[in-house]
């Protein structure tokens, strides 16, 4: 971005969520869809953007849906602790017993990092969700008192369970946007490595902030 961005009483306002509010309020989605993959052919109608989204708590919250996902994620990420445990090109810190493990003791912790996860831009179509991390001179979360530890790694667990228990067929398709002066850093960060090297993350999906604002102003 070339200039700063100032907030109330002329003070910068330095957080992502302001960052991306004013990048892309007002603004087309089409555009970023394209750069993140989405055909051509997909009608303008049918791209959707939303920004802040908690998914799973604005969806609803009764017992069965916990039990669901419980049964959602022993399926589907069963071997997700010793994936991370095991992943040697950028280590993460040592785990501590309760991570990424959801028995009977834990599930409740479990459900409720579920309907605590932000994603700060998410984009629907009728293929895919697209959920975007926007980066802002932080670095990404690694809360060890929660189940799901990994910010990226959680917010992909998360809408993942989410479309399986709506029963919608889309692909999740995880992006970060940061500042261009530390896509590099961003890039090796363990997280990032290790949703790359899980294929659910692509490295080109991985965008600066001048990046999305061409993106944009080439389709107003």
């Amino acid at each position: 971005m070339g200039s700063k961005q100032v907030g109330i009483l002329g003070i910068e306002n330095r957080t992502e969520n302001w960052k991306t509010a004013q990048l892309l309020r007002g603004r087309s989605e089409i555009g970023l869809a394209r750069r993140l993959g989405e055909p051509v052919a997909t009608p303008a109608d049918d791209i959707r953007i939303e920004l802040f989204w908690y998914g799973v708590r604005d969806v609803r919250d009764s017992k069965p849906d916990l039990e669901r996902a419980v049964a959602i994620y022993h399926s589907q990420f069963a071997d997700l602790r010793r994936q991370i445990c095991d992943f040697e090109q950028q280590p993460f810190r040592a785990l501590r017993d309760h991570n990424y493990v959801v028995s009977q003791e834990t599930r409740k912790d479990f459900f409720n990092n579920l309907r605590n996860t932000e994603i700060d831009i998410v984009l629907e179509t009728p293929e895919h969700l697209y959920i975007g991390e926007a980066k802002h001179e932080s670095g990404f979360g690694g809360d060890g008192r929660l189940i799901l530890v990994h910010q990226l790694i959680r917010q992909y667990v998360m809408a993942t369970i989410l479309l399986d228990l709506r029963g919608e067929k889309k692909k999740v398709v995880p992006f970060v946007v940061a500042d261009a002066n530390s896509l590099e850093s961003v890039t090796n960060t363990a997280q990032v490595k290790f949703m790359v090297d899980r294929c659910w993350l692509k490295c080109k999906n991985v965008l600066s902030w001048d990046e999305i604002d061409a993106i944009e102003k080439d389709t107003l």
